[in-house]
């Protein structure tokens, strides 16, 4: 029972929204073809985004889908794989 479960982001954040979230620190954590992985600092709240450099729209993720990209991406993960997550994602807000 090894069945890969689909990522999603938990919705899509404006700019303002991004910016709000990320006032104390914003920190690229990986780039892959048109997407950047990205964290954000807000006092002591952090929050995970998805941006897609294409569409200019950002995605707000949970701390187990960017653990799972982050680590994907530095530990030898599929580069094709983490890519279909990533274009999950971002097909996943309508």
């Amino acid at each position: 029972m090894n069945e890969k479960v689909g990522m999603v982001a938990i919705r899509e954040v404006t700019r303002e929204e991004f910016v709000e979230m990320a006032q104390i620190r914003a920190r690229e954590l990986f780039g892959l073809e048109n997407y950047k992985v990205v964290d954000g600092l807000k006092g002591d709240e952090q929050s995970h985004f998805v941006y897609d450099m294409g569409t200019h729209r950002c995605y707000l993720i949970d701390l187990k889908t960017s653990y799972e990209l982050v680590t994907a991406f530095f530990c030898g993960g599929s580069k094709p794989e983490i890519l279909e997550s990533l274009n999950q994602i971002a097909s996943s807000v309508k």
